[in-house]
């Protein structure tokens, strides 16, 4: 009598721009039930539709471009998670401050980001802000744009020589140092934890502690993830503590700075200009930040490029792949308690 075993299934919220072969590879070997994705309402609901009708699954995935329906909370989770049978929850980027960790690992789930994927490109995203502020290209275009040629423009300023302060020193920023040394720059940095001194020399940083940090930078570049504890770490005591005409670059998490003192401090000229991929309310409609020929914005595009998002949906991808054959992702961020029995 042949046994035929049943195949172990995947739930997924959306389908690869690229990594079309790697998904089709995993949908050979595994039940792939997905949809395209709208609004929060709307994945909401498939989410429980499709538990209900093909769970329950033991793997789930989202890929890139969620702003328009996270957070990824248990009011969507649940159906997939409170069963007890799905072991992971991978998704796309670097940042997870949308995502439900703690109900996650209470699931007795993994969960996985994709850390490595996006890096490179956030970094040059960090560079080309950091550029546009200095060089004051926003105003420069809008200048141009309205007819004036350079009629009224200031001299602007050069990167040479100047002092960057990461405000977090993790890969993105790492890199980002590492793209200033053509610059002859001086690096200082703040974290959590001090680097070993190979990695201090090798990336020419200096450990400072935070108030330094303000004190000393002539760009602050904002690289820290969101936590509680780093929500609003930018506020107006921190721009007092600042140099007057100081430079803000942030490609990390709006919600880091204060964005009502950042207002207050550009209208002021305590920051010169600014260079923003994030905003504290994404996707943003309406801002003063707009109307300013001082701040450069970004619609948080830092890892969308073609190549970024090949590699994120792979990794994405190859984190269900592992769970399903060795149980353990490839990236996990948690550690629930079906860890001790991989």
């Amino acid at each position: 009598m042949t046994v035929i075993t049943p195949r172990r299934k995947i739930l997924g919220i959306g389908y690869p721009r690229f990594a079309v072969a790697e998904w089709e590879a995993l949908a050979a070997e595994y039940d792939i039930h997905h949809f395209v994705p709208g609004d929060r309402k709307q994945v909401v609901s498939e989410v429980k539709r499709l538990c209900d009708e093909h769970g329950p699954f033991d793997a789930g995935y989202v890929l890139f471009g969620t702003a328009a329906y996270s957070p990824f909370h248990a009011d969507m989770l649940g159906p997939l998670l409170d069963p007890g049978t799905c072991g992971l929850w991978a998704q796309g980027g670097a940042g997870y401050d949308d995502v439900d960790v703690a109900f996650i690992t209470g699931s007795n789930a993994w969960f996985s980001n994709t850390p490595h994927s996006v890096t490179a490109a956030t970094a040059d995203m960090g560079i080309l802000l950091m550029l546009s502020a200095l060089r004051g290209l926003s105003q420069a275009e809008r200048t141009v744009r309205a007819g004036k040629w350079r009629d009224d423009m200031p001299l602007t300023d050069d990167p040479e020589g100047k002092t960057i302060g990461f405000l977090g020193l993790g890969a993105i920023g790492k890199s980002m140092a590492m793209k200033t040394k053509p610059w002859d720059m001086k690096v200082l940095y703040h974290n959590r934890n001090r680097l070993p001194e190979a990695e201090e020399q090798a990336l020419g940083a200096t450990f400072v502690s935070f108030d330094e940090l303000l004190a000393k930078s002539d760009i602050i570049s904002v690289n820290c993830p969101l936590t509680d504890k780093t929500r609003g770490i930018l506020s107006t005591n921190e721009f007092a503590k600042m140099k007057d005409g100081v430079f803000i670059v942030n490609t990390a998490r709006g919600a880091v700075i204060d964005e009502d003192a950042l207002i207050a401090a550009l209208k002021s000229g305590k920051v010169a200009r600014a260079g923003l991929d994030v905003l504290t309310t994404e996707p943003c409609r309406d801002s003063w930040l707009f109307a300013s020929d001082r701040v450069t914005l970004q619609p948080h595009l830092g890892a969308f490029t073609t190549g970024t998002i090949l590699k994120g949906e792979r990794a994405v991808l190859g984190n269900v792949k592992a769970y399903l054959e060795t149980g353990v992702p490839v990236t996990p961020v948690n550690k629930p308690e079906r860890a001790a029995k991989a």
